[in-house]
């Protein structure tokens, strides 16, 4: 009989599904990706699970436990609850991965968690107990990680920190509130910021191909763009605020900023930094804010920890 010594860490997007074979130290021996519309039939399902399965070759008999990242608050009981960008039947793709993966576990985690996973693991955040970690794209994630282990709440929700609120009566989020730091310091709030200051400027807007296209932005930035420097600012801000308010909450060892945004982290980052310190205690002000280092592996290595630690408590 094979020994069960590997994992599979499978990172659901909206459009792309990506799985790699990663050892129980976490490097990652193979990888995969699928692109993927809806997950809701029993069809669709059962072919994402064979692609998934894929991954693993002839190695699937070594497989010892599977983490599944999901874009969305996954409960305590395993229930996918809120998952406003994506039409996934979670139950439905753990049953198709059952099959294909026999005797396994199969161990939901939400997207943002498992990024903090990773980075713990074997990323920026490597060697701390006591990590947060945000992922700035087309939203706002988060995950956080104390004593070594995720922060999931009593309803799955530990961690929406892209859905607290930065501005009273603020701009409406697809959340249904108003004034969320996902509709400031996200690709599509950055836009937002940057429109407002073209049209109190007077300015010309850079050429965007779609509401959250930051790019430019930041491009325009660099190149000394009034409106887009102030854009970049308002974002700094806003992402700081928020900072200072979690640290001061559970005072972290930690900040790991990872998602498409972070490619300019050295752009706003010095900003986040030094709107930080002037809002936190000297006891926190110390706290690092880094950059992540894990690319588009956070989520399939984060999922792949999850299964481990959770495989192991069987």
């Amino acid at each position: 009989m094979a020994e069960k010594n590997l994992l599979v860490g499978i990172d659901i997007g909206g459009t792309t599904v990506k799985a790699a074979l990663i050892s129980m130290e976490g490097e990652i021996i193979s990888q995969t990706a699928v692109r993927t519309g809806i997950m809701q039939s029993e069809e669709e399902l059962a072919k994402v699970a064979q692609s998934i399965l894929a991954v693993a070759g002839d190695d699937v008999d070594r497989v010892a436990d599977v983490g599944l990242a999901v874009p969305g608050v996954v409960s305590p009981e395993d229930k996918l609850t809120n998952a406003p960008n994506i039409s996934l039947d979670l139950e439905g793709l753990m049953d198709e991965l059952a099959k294909v993966f026999p005797g396994c576990g199969i161990w939901p985690v939400n997207d943002a968690n498992a990024a903090a996973l990773g980075e713990l693991w074997k990323g920026a955040g490597a060697g701390s107990k006591n990590l947060v970690f945000i992922t700035l794209g087309t939203g706002v994630g988060c995950g956080i990680v104390i004593d070594g282990k995720i922060v999931v709440g009593a309803h799955g929700a530990g961690g929406e920190l892209g859905h607290t609120n930065v501005v009273e009566d603020g701009r409406q989020c697809n959340c249904g509130l108003k004034g969320c730091l996902e509709m400031y310091a996200s690709s599509r709030g950055l836009v937002l910021n940057y429109k407002e200051h073209c049209a109190s400027l007077g300015i010309e807007p850079v050429k965007l191909d779609h509401e959250a296209h930051a790019l430019p932005i930041f491009e325009a930035a660099r190149g000394g763009d009034a409106a887009a420097t102030a854009a970049v600012a308002d974002l700094a801000h806003y992402l700081a605020r928020a900072l200072s308010n979690v640290a001061m909450t559970i005072d972290p060892g930690v900040f790991v900023i990872g998602g498409g945004m972070s490619g300019a982290f050295d752009l706003f980052g010095p900003f986040v930094r030094e709107h930080y310190v002037e809002w936190s205690i000297p006891a926190c002000q110390n706290t690092q804010i880094l950059p992540a280092s894990l690319g588009n592996d956070a989520g399939a290595l984060g999922a792949a920890y999850q299964a481990l630690t959770k495989g192991r408590a069987r």
